[in-house]
């Protein structure tokens, strides 16, 4: 066999979900990074494909973390000090953090804001296999006014500023656009609700992102952030932690995604553990913790469609999908929040699916998530196109990947 001849490779365990469904003793064949078909040995380990068998654990396709930043981390606080921090000090801090991520099972995470070109740099040498991580769909520095969250390197306000930041932005290679439309639990002086942008400014940005095949997302708590955002075109609000019934209905309405980032809000190494001494944060955490419990079962009767984000707690993905399940959500449903509809999110079907042509993008779970969700944190491997990324001890490697 000449040294560049495609290799097959029949990776088999207990069972299999897909992204759709479980299906038991099937495995996957895989060939340049992709999926080339689902079955069983039996029918698709033809003669020499290598056979990798895990025995008595269960494939599920790489999850999907659909809000984080490469260089945050939450729990040593001061998040908006640190992506203003120097650009040597937040690469170095970012290594790690994708590392963290990876181990977890997270083959592909969307970036919500970053400085420096740190992520659309992190992006291409993922992609080349010079450092570890998940492949990584990036936006630049989100849009915010000056003053608002998510500004501290500097605010854009204006139709015309913003429609010329959204053009520099595509023009760098940004995958998605981000917009800031309300305050943030993490800011002392800003509201959840009150919208940061007029409607007509909404509408120039997604108007813009269009123009150059993009889509927007929006980081709005709830109130008249999230209903200008939605009436004017956004493709999904983060976080969503005061959505009211009008909210609600208005994204149902509109097919608007949501994705929740509960792990930021309810673990205690996440902005509990990093803001603790600064009381207006803390007041804001316990306010979006009591209603986000008591509004959760109007959330999922919405059927909106939903993804997930740690929003910069790497490693702590399963954690979203363990909340999800303590709230209501069956183990199914909360995999399919974290795979396939993270691909959907993004608009790649390639992703979080495991099925013919989709990226051979998988985690090897040592225990049944179906049984016990906690079995998301026991991870004996991870695969990202095609490649073991993650070994059962913990063990990081590169992976080059044609394209992204």
């Amino acid at each position: 066999m000449a040294p560049d001849a495609p290799v097959d490779v029949f990776v088999h365990a207990r069972a299999l979900f897909d992204g759709f469904s479980r299906r038991e003793g099937d495995g996957l064949l895989v060939r340049d990074g992709r999926v080339v078909d689902v079955g069983t040995r039996g029918n698709l380990a033809a003669a020499g494909a290598t056979v990798v068998d895990f025995g008595d654990a269960v494939i599920v396709p790489g999850f999907v973390d659909a809000h984080t930043h490469v260089t945050i981390r939450p729990g040593e606080g001061d998040q908006h000090g640190q992506i203003v921090k120097p650009a040597v000090w937040q690469t170095i801090r970012g290594v790690e953090n994708l590392r963290r991520m990876l181990a977890s099972g997270v083959t592909t995470a969307k970036i919500m804001t970053e400085e420096h070109d740190i992520d659309f740099e992190f992006r291409d040498a993922i992609a080349r296999g010079e450092t570890a991580g998940p492949r990584l769909r990036v936006a630049g520095p989100g849009l915010s006014p000056p003053g608002g969250h998510g500004s501290a390197a500097g605010g854009v306000a204006g139709v015309g500023p913003l429609r010329e930041a959204v053009r520099a932005r595509a023009e760098r290679g940004a995958d998605h656009i981000k917009i800031f439309t309300t305050g943030g639990v993490s800011s002392v002086n800003s509201s959840l609700a009150e919208s940061n942008y007029s409607g007509e400014e909404i509408a120039a940005i997604v108007r813009s992102a269009a123009e150059y095949g993009l889509k927007v997302s929006s980081h709005a708590h709830g109130g008249p952030g999230v209903d200008l955002a939605v009436a004017n075109g956004i493709h999904s609000i983060e976080h969503g932690a005061l959505l009211d019934e009008g909210n609600i209905a208005a994204m149902a309405t509109a097919g608007t995604w949501l994705t929740f980032t509960q792990t930021i809000l309810f673990h205690p190494s996440g902005i509990e553990q990093g803001d603790a001494q600064v009381p207006a944060i803390m007041a804001k955490v316990r306010e979006a913790r009591a209603y986000v419990e008591g509004n959760v079962g109007r959330v999922r009767a919405s059927g909106i469609p939903m993804a997930l984000g740690t929003d910069s707690m790497h490693g702590l993905f399963g954690y979203e999908l363990q909340w999800l399940v303590e709230h209501g959500w069956s183990p199914l449903e909360a995999l399919v929040a974290g795979t396939r509809h993270g691909g959907e999110l993004i608009g790649d079907p390639d992703i979080g699916v495991l099925r013919p042509g989709a990226h051979a993008d998988f985690v090897v779970l040592r225990r049944d998530p179906f049984a016990d969700i906690t079995a998301v944190f026991d991870v004996e491997a991870v695969y990202r196109a095609g490649r073991r990324a993650v070994s059962g001890d913990g063990a990081v490697s590169a992976v080059a990947a044609a394209g992204r």
